[in-house]
């Protein structure tokens, strides 16, 4: 008499189907694994890459920090013969010629010494920048003693060529203000204010000086300096210069800031 085999129950999983459903797991599992390691390897590889970058980018600072070294250590030597040829010059109106020309080194070589402490984030301390430079003008004028220079300048980021054209311009305003505002021997006051909104930045030099002449054009004025100054706004800094008088002189420049991933 045949035994009857009893009906396997419903979900009941025979000897067979144990091994085929452990070998699945098993292949399953290894193709895991095997996926795992290969995303290790490239995690490993993308760290790597990261790592090199980030070595190419330091080196590249390093190697841009010592380019404005170099270039302000030769500014500040040209400027020193200038000023050594400044002492031996005879003509009062040749000493102003060479003390302008050492000014405008001084104030380069100033730029490139606060970009080469911080190339990365582009802010020049500009507030910093004028200070020094007011201080540098008024003692080699000789007029420490009776002018004062008020600074209100706001944080600025500029790329390179225009903070060379910024410092240019302030250097020059600057300069006129001291040597032509105030009659010798007169006290008077100076200031200078850099503000910035709406995507734009306005250097405003105002003094308590006589003022300007009636008519007083800045685009047409003779003065090398000043059509430095528009010259200088006008291509470099992509604005204007204008000048009137209000209680003395005032001379304000503005200028387009660059917009944000566009600074080099």
């Amino acid at each position: 008499m045949k035994r009857r085999q009893s009906p396997r129950a419903e979900g009941q999983l025979t000897l067979y189907d144990e091994a085929s459903l452990l070998s699945r797991l098993s292949d399953q599992q290894s193709e895991l694994v095997s996926e795992m390691l290969d995303r290790a390897a490239q995690t490993s590889s993308v760290s790597k890459e990261n790592a090199r970058l980030t070595s190419d980018l330091a080196s590249s600072f390093d190697r841009l920090q010592e380019v404005h070294h170099r270039i302000r250590n030769h500014l500040q030597t040209v400027a020193g013969l200038l000023s050594a040829q400044e002492l031996a010059g005879e003509s009062p109106a040749a000493r102003r010629m060479v003390q302008k020309s050492v000014a405008r080194l001084t104030s380069i070589a100033a730029i490139h010494d606060l970009l080469a402490r911080d190339p990365s984030s582009g802010d020049l301390r500009l507030a910093d920048f004028a200070t020094q430079l007011a201080s540098h003008l008024l003692k080699h004028s000789g007029a420490e003693q009776r002018l004062r220079v008020h600074v209100d300048v706001c944080s600025l980021k500029l790329p390179s060529k225009q903070a060379t054209a910024f410092a240019l311009i302030l250097t020059e305003l600057l300069s006129n203000a001291i040597e032509h505002a105030f009659p010798q021997d007169v006290k008077g006051e100076i200031f200078v204010r850099v503000t910035a909104r709406a995507g734009a930045a306005f250097l405003e030099v105002r003094d308590t000086g006589r003022g300007l002449p009636s008519g007083f054009d800045i685009r047409g004025s003779e003065s090398i300096g000043l059509s430095l100054v528009t010259r200088l706004a006008e291509r470099d800094l992509g604005g204007s210069a204008v000048a009137r008088t209000v209680n003395g002189a005032c001379f304000r420049v503005t200028f387009p800031l660059p917009a944000k991933g566009n600074d080099k």
